[in-house]
Formats: structure tokens, sequence, C-alpha cells
């Protein structure tokens, strides 16, 4: 079966097609990249990791303080571009990109001391154990910042959204659940406003 005709470019961007819808995302969701740069408030030796990189215009503009950034994408073309956008970090040794799924991350226990993931958390097939590999790659001490663009506790209807794109509607204590199934403490949820989204939810979490 061939995956990628069953999803649309919003969830698995390709071709053409695929760039102009990286280009879109890289503008409309300025104020999701504002939101989550605040919370992860990276430190000169944080080690990111980004899961859902896109094209890395995130790492490539917001992560410039950290000692090291990796991200990881489903879409061939997305690790790609990222490569090529962040081209000089990757010379320097600091960062890196890779093709894979968010529920078997490709790194060793206890590697990176931030994690995030935005624009596509709604869209995970197994957001538990994806929280819970997150987990498992952070140090003890380490961060999640999850943010969550269209939620339950938005007040829009997403009816034609969820049929678009098979995405799900998670409220707060859905979130909460997850986050301490996969064993985080200290969670805190807070919304703020973004382009198109009224009630963007960004939910954190620490590994003890």
């Amino acid at each position: 079966m061939d995956v990628e005709r069953k999803q649309s470019q919003f969830e698995l961007p390709r071709g053409i097609a695929g760039r102009a819808t990286l280009m879109g995302m890289n503008f409309g969701h300025k104020s999701i990249y504002q939101n989550v740069a605040k919370a992860l408030a990276l430190q000169p030796t944080d080690d990111l990791l980004e899961i859902a990189c896109g094209n890395g215009h995130f790492i490539k503009n917001y992560t410039s303080n950290a000692h090291s950034v990796t991200g990881l994408d489903l879409s061939q073309l997305c690790v790609k571009l990222a490569t090529k956008k962040n081209k000089k970090r990757i010379i320097a040794g600091s960062a890196e990109f890779g093709q894979g799924e968010a529920t078997q991350l490709p790194w060793e226990n206890n590697k990176f001391s931030v994690a995030t993931s935005m624009s596509s958390f709604m869209l995970f097939p197994k957001p538990a154990e994806s929280l819970k590999e997150m987990y498992r790659v952070l140090r003890p001490g380490g961060r999640v910042v999850v943010c969550i663009e269209w939620n339950a506790e938005d007040g829009k209807d997403h009816s034609k959204d969820i049929k678009r794109y098979g995405m799900h509607l998670y409220t707060e204590n859905d979130v909460r659940n997850m986050l301490k199934e996969a064993e985080f403490s200290d969670i805190a949820i807070t919304y703020v406003k973004g382009f198109m989204m009224p009630k963007m939810m960004i939910a954190r979490g620490l590994k003890q």
C-alpha cells in the first residue's frame, strides 16, 4: 500500500505541492513558532529534539542559542529541505536531521535535554506512545513542550478538518493524562492565541 497517496500534503508533504504547502506553513505558523520558542526558553547547554520538524524553519530561525539541534520528520522531502536550510549548522556538527516516526525514535536513552513537537500532535496515530518515546530520549531534568493548535477546548467546529486530515481533538484532561502516562511530572498547560487558532494549547512536562 502506498501510504503517501492516502495522506494529505498537510500530513506528509511531498513533491512540488509539498514544497508550496511548507512555505505556507512557515508563514501561517509564525505565532506557533514564537510561542513555542518562548515556552522552550532554550539555553546554551540545551540539546533539542524537534519531532515533525517540517522543512527545518523553526530550527533555523528560533534555536540559534541551543548547543545542538536534531530534527525528525516522516516526510523525505521535509528532511531534504531541513538539511539544506540548516547546512551550515550541520557542517559545524551541531545539527542533524533524519526520517522516522515519533513512536520509534532512533536515538539512545537520555540523549536530549528538550523535546518538542508542534503543528502535528493532533495527527499522530499513537500520541501516547510518542510521548513515552520523548520521555525515553530525554535526560533526567529534561523538558517537553507540545503545541496542540486545534483542540477540543478552542470552541471551533473542526468536523471538516477531522474528516479531511484524520486529526484527533484532545481535551486538556486528555493531554494531561497522556503526559502522566508517559511519566512526565510538573505538567502545565497554557493557552495562547494564534493565526486562525483562538486557543492554542501548549503542554509542558519534566522528566525527573
